[in-house]
């Protein structure tokens, strides 16, 4: 067994925890009998039941996944802290580097280094995965996009794939926004959320390509702090703070009461990248396929553990399910509903 090294490609660790595959199916089954408090949620197609140990984790990530819709339990994950269960024996060493793990026998394991370092495990056969904070506290990205790795391991068998960008729609078509970091695709998913747009996410999204299908992963939303004035209305009622990573300051927005009977997918008609060239207003130009995949490509490699060939196949499928254009958001984010609106229209349903 070995832990991937992801700070380049091709290199792999040896000073490893050799034994740590054969503990991933106990130590989950342990995480599960010590979480005694129960909740539930939903991640586009997948349900899951959420155990915790610490009353005060619970209130802060089960509201952050979409209600369930009472099915069968896809997953059952268990969140817990270093107090709460000391597995301070399988961290990797060195446990200053990421790593990854993935096993023809459905054991999934990954180290997420950081001032509060985060383990995932999965047992994908006995459906049970475990969030566990080495640090005792969870850390800020955790409580944004809680249990990503897991989610993106469970969809690896199926028709969906995790997609790093944003989605809004309406009467069941959505539009899909990629691009980096601060490119804008939260500015607009909640510019048209506000207005009573149908959101399915501002950072990552679930996607089904060969139906050409969009879900909410989270209930949530990370806004800049250098656009708040905006939306002051918004972060007043849903902001639990704000957050600073590596020098990006965000509002952390909880948007799961605020859009109760908003938070939902369809089917995508539109592909946006959104860019800022300085129009005061929002301006339209077509994009190539390739341009659009190159957005979603530049950060779905970070996502774990696909193989780069699997990825490639289904964001190329995606990429084509609709037509793609640039977006320059313009100065007044108050402007891109009624645009977006009218790009829709526009568009052969």
């Amino acid at each position: 067994m070995m832990w991937q090294k992801r700070a380049g490609p091709c290199e792999w660790m040896t000073n490893l925890r050799p034994n740590l595959l054969q503990h991933i199916g106990p130590t989950c089954e342990r995480a599960l009998v010590c979480a005694s408090i129960r909740g539930s949620g939903r991640c586009g197609p997948f349900e899951f039941a959420l155990a915790f140990k610490s009353r005060a984790v619970a209130e802060a990530i089960e509201p952050l996944f979409p209600t369930t819709s009472g099915g069968n339990h896809d997953l059952t994950i268990a969140f817990l802290s270093r107090r709460d269960l000391d597995l301070t024996g399988l961290i990797p060493e060195p446990a200053d580097i990421s790593h990854a793990l993935m096993t023809s026998g459905g054991y999934y394991a990954a180290w997420r280094p950081d001032e509060r370092p985060v383990l995932y495990l999965l047992d994908k056969q006995a459906r049970r995965g475990l969030v566990w904070f080495a640090a005792d506290v969870p850390p800020n990205w955790e409580l944004s996009r809680p249990a990503l790795p897991l989610i993106n391991m469970l969809s690896v068998d199926t028709t969906w794939t995790l997609a790093h960008g944003g989605a809004v729609g309406k009467d069941g078509r959505f539009l899909l926004f990629a691009g980096r970091g601060r490119s804008g695709k939260s500015t607009a998913a909640l510019a048209c959320a506000r207005t009573g747009w149908d959101y399915a996410g501002d950072d990552y999204i679930i996607t089904e390509p060969e139906k050409c299908r969009v879900e909410p992963l989270y209930t949530s939303a990370r806004l800049r702090i250098d656009v708040v004035d905006a939306f002051s209305d918004l972060v007043a009622r849903t902001s639990s703070g704000i957050t600073t990573d590596k020098g990006d300051s965000r509002h952390e927005l909880r948007l799961g009461a605020q859009f109760k009977d908003q938070i939902r997918g369809g089917t995508i008609a539109a592909i946006l990248l959104p860019r800022r060239q300085g129009s005061p207003v929002p301006t339209f130009a077509p994009a190539r396929k390739c341009d659009a995949f190159a957005a979603l490509m530049s950060v779905a490699g970070t996502l774990l553990p696909w193989s780069r060939q699997v990825l490639v196949a289904r964001l190329a499928d995606l990429v084509g399910c609709a037509p793609t254009f640039f977006v320059d958001t313009g100065s007044n984010p108050a402007l891109l509903p009624d645009e977006f609106g009218r790009l829709l229209g526009g568009l052969r349903p």
